[in-house]
């Protein structure tokens, strides 16, 4: 079967690849325990990697009390009140947070310092949302248009976003927001990347008669990939090639490929050359998939978007 794979938006992002090369490092380099805030990148294969090499997530705001090491700051970044408790407890901390999302800390704070009330986009159980209002006294987060319409009146009111948010959506609510105050500023900056990557998912996907996407169950920017390419065709996600049925290509010649923001290199070779290797014509007693227009899930059964909670 042609494969139609992206070329310059699948796989790890500026972002994920320096945390990843912080974490490898710190292996390399240093004699005591390595530790994580949390997930470093929201990806099942690439976490296990890291468990295999002995670097594992403690949790000090739940009172794990590690003896000395080094704790990796998770690339979705954390609140202030994580920095002091590693002081606490004498970890040297490395900080792998993404540029992008520290930059939305620092503004955040910036603005409610200058009297706006800061209202964050995005998913309220989502580390980076977490993250970012932590550093806020007052921050709110708002996962839809039906609860910026539920807000109160404000004097000022500040939007930003989590990165990985749909620009489509995120102006949706920055359109509620405007009346809800008598000064208001939109300060939400989307990822680049993020925006590039679905660009170029779409395109390929109005281009094949599938898609599969490969990325983490828990992340943000893979679900929004199997969002918008199931907009043009029937579109899978897996996690790993392992979880392909060479059933829902039964018939077909060309399917499309793309990654999530956190899916190595490896995984990504994996698919594209499992995908190549199947025999895509149907046995004569077997009858083809039905396929659905909605995306799909690794058994090939109609799922509803996941919120991500990790």
């Amino acid at each position: 079967m042609q494969v139609i794979r992206a070329s310059r938006y699948g796989g790890f992002c500026g972002g994920v690849k320096r945390a990843w090369k912080l974490a490898l490092q710190e292996v390399a380099s240093t004699d005591g325990p390595v530790y994580l805030s949390g997930k470093l990148i929201h990806n099942g294969p690439a976490m296990r990697e890291l468990e295999g090499m002995a670097i594992r997530v403690v949790s000090l705001a739940d009172g794990e009390d590690p003896v000395g090491g080094t704790l990796i700051v998770r690339a979705h970044g954390e609140g202030p009140r994580l920095y002091e408790l590693a002081r606490q407890h004498q970890l040297r901390t490395v900080d792998a947070t993404c540029s992008i999302v520290k930059a939305v800390q620092r503004r955040a704070r910036a603005l409610e310092q200058q009297g706006y009330q800061v209202i964050l986009f995005g998913h309220k159980t989502h580390p980076e949302a977490l993250a970012t209002v932590a550093y806020t006294e007052h921050g709110q987060i708002v996962e839809s248009v039906a609860e910026a319409e539920a807000l109160g009146h404000f004097a000022k009111i500040a939007a930003i976003a989590q990165t990985t948010a749909p620009q489509w959506e995120y102006e949706a609510v920055c359109r509620v927001l405007r009346r809800k105050c008598d000064e208001f500023e939109d300060q939400g900056r989307i990822c680049g990347w993020t925006l590039s990557a679905q660009e170029e998912a779409a395109h390929i996907a109005q281009q094949v008669q599938a898609m599969v996407v490969i990325g983490g169950r828990d992340s943000s920017n893979t679900h929004r990939l199997v969002e918008v390419c199931s907009r043009h065709c029937p579109s899978y996600h897996v996690e790993t090639a392992d979880e392909l049925d060479p059933r829902w290509f039964a018939g077909l010649s060309v399917v499309g490929v793309t990654a999530g923001a956190s899916t190595r290199d490896r995984d990504i070779e994996d698919l594209v050359a499992r995908l190549e290797a199947i025999e895509t014509a149907p046995r004569r007693d077997e009858r083809s998939p039905q396929r659905h227009e909605d995306h799909q899930d690794a058994k090939g059964t109609k799922v509803e978007t996941e919120r991500e909670t990790a």
